[in-house]
């Protein structure tokens, strides 16, 4: 504790006397100051002791009442006067008003140099701090020793509560109670729910319901909010230990960060491993694939392939990390999550997928081991259709449209139009009709004879549109690539197979 006037004047060395303000003598002094100023107010903070001789002191009783009177306004917790130098007793006028403000008054002899008692006051400050100091030193040691237990996370709320003389919870990104010393942690968490939601990585206080309850966030060195460290006790703001919650805050932060960076270990394992499957190195990935998935799914294997937003993907990564259902091999693969189960766990890995909102997986047919390189692409193929149906799909409804139904259809029509471009644009500006043309002696698979019948035109006439037609692309008609593109293309821009 700080030093009061009445333990100062109590110091028989010291040889001082209380001369006013005896009914203040319980004030602690926050340091002792000694100034000869005839105004020294603007320069004092609070609760010092003013220790002086008055040598600058006015003739006027009128004017030292009103020098006592700014030094209470200052905040001053005790005056401090040496006589024996220009007084030989304290001014009646200082003594007067002391005793009218309440100010505790020490009458300070000659042979006591002001030193002693700056040197008094130190010294108990000096105390009280190194016993704050020995107070947290000792607080801390038990919080990091609390961190040593096989449960050190829970042990560490444990430990927090006790210390602070009240109760703690941890609480994930969310703000959910992991873990609680106390059932109503609750009301608090809902309390302070709303100034982590606009706040979210910054100290929240409250002091609703006549408790103190802080609630400090976990962050991850991005700056990401990992959970929270709530705790609280009975009081206002001030009640509980800030300085043990920040600690267990630090402490609790590494136990989180620790075991996000062990489940994105395990994600990367699963990753490596997956693209080890879909290299055909299967027996390689057997090894570890108890660890990595419980094991391997028995043939024959179907494969899952969902797209989306990367938050959709984890929360179903972790569905099949709480609630696996056999060995179903899953990973993260850039922007995707791949997912092989057997043909056995294919409806409770599906049933997992689509219970995510926002996924929609595509579905490969069987496979065995040997064609998974196979199945991923058909899953992938039938996930970019389920992207813009907007509904789980299976590749063979995918193939069932056609190798056309297998291409980006808005890329693909754009590159059509463009290709195709000088050849509309001749038929916009003549009469030659080269896109039907084109159209109707394809559809004959490039016999003149039939062609030329079908438009109406002599075959001479055909080939000479046909001449047209290869300037006009830049390409050759005796091509069987060539005459396929354009057939595609001429399919792609018919309005009829828009969706």
């Amino acid at each position: 504790m700080p030093l009061t006037v009445r333990q100062l004047v109590a110091d028989p060395t010291l040889r001082i006397t209380l001369r006013a303000g005896a009914e203040h003598a319980d004030r602690e002094l926050s340091w002792a100051h000694v100034s000869e100023l005839d105004d020294p107010a603007a320069f004092l903070s609070g609760g010092e002791l003013l220790l002086t001789t008055g040598v600058a002191l006015s003739d006027s009783d009128k004017e030292i009442s009103d020098w006592v009177r700014r030094l209470v306004a200052a905040g001053v917790a005790a005056l401090g006067f040496g006589v024996g130098l220009r007084y030989d007793e304290i001014p009646a006028a200082v003594l007067d008003t002391a005793h009218a403000e309440g100010l505790p008054l020490l009458e300070v002899p000659l042979e006591v140099p002001f030193i002693l008692l700056e040197k008094a006051v130190y010294q108990a400050l000096s105390s009280e701090d190194h016993a704050r100091l020995q107070l947290s030193h000792q607080q801390q040691r038990r919080l990091i020793h609390a961190t040593l237990a096989a449960d050190g996370a829970k042990t560490l709320v444990r430990r927090t509560a006790k210390l602070i003389g009240g109760w703690a919870a941890l609480l994930d990104a969310a703000g959910d109670i992991v873990d609680s010393t106390h059932r109503g942690a609750r009301r608090a968490v809902e309390q302070t729910a709303r100034a982590r939601r606009s706040r979210p990585g910054e100290i929240v206080f409250s002091t609703e319901g006549g408790e103190d309850v802080i609630s400090h966030p976990l962050t991850a060195a991005d700056g990401r909010v990992l959970g929270y460290l709530l705790a609280g006790r009975e009081g206002v703001v001030g009640s509980l230990d800030h300085g043990v919650v920040t600690i267990a805050a630090s402490l609790l932060t590494l136990f989180v960060r620790r075991t996000e960076q062990s489940r994105d270990a395990l994600a990367r394992a699963r990753e490596a491993a997956m693209k080890m499957l879909i290299a055909g190195q299967i027996s390689t990935v057997e090894a570890m694939a108890d660890e990595l998935w419980g094991g391997l799914p028995t043939e024959p294997i179907v494969v899952f392939t969902a797209q989306g937003d990367p938050r959709r993907l984890s929360a179903a990564c972790e569905l099949f990390e709480v609630h696996p259902h056999g060995a179903i091999a899953f990973a993260l693969i850039d922007d995707h999550l791949s997912v092989i189960a057997s043909h056995a766990s294919a409806n409770s890995a599906l049933a997992r997928l689509t219970s995510v909102s926002g996924l929609f997986p595509g579905i490969s047919g069987e496979a065995s081991w040997g064609e998974l390189a196979r199945a991923i692409r058909e899953s992938r193929q039938a996930a970019d259709d389920a992207a813009r149906r907007q509904e789980t799909t299976k590749f063979t409804a995918v193939i069932s449209e056609g190798l056309s139904a297998c291409f980006d259809r808005d890329r693909a029509r754009a590159y059509a139009e463009a290709h195709l471009a000088p050849l509309l644009d001749s038929d916009r500006g003549g009469s030659e009709a080269l896109r039907s043309t084109l159209e109707v002696w394809l559809a004959h698979n490039g016999q003149i004879d039939p062609a030329a019948k079908t438009l109406g035109i002599h075959r001479h006439t055909l080939r000479r549109r046909l001449d047209r037609i290869e300037r006009l692309l830049g390409i050759s008609l005796e091509s069987p690539t060539s005459r396929s593109e354009l057939w595609l293309e001429l399919q792609l821009i018919d309005s009829d197979v828009d969706r």
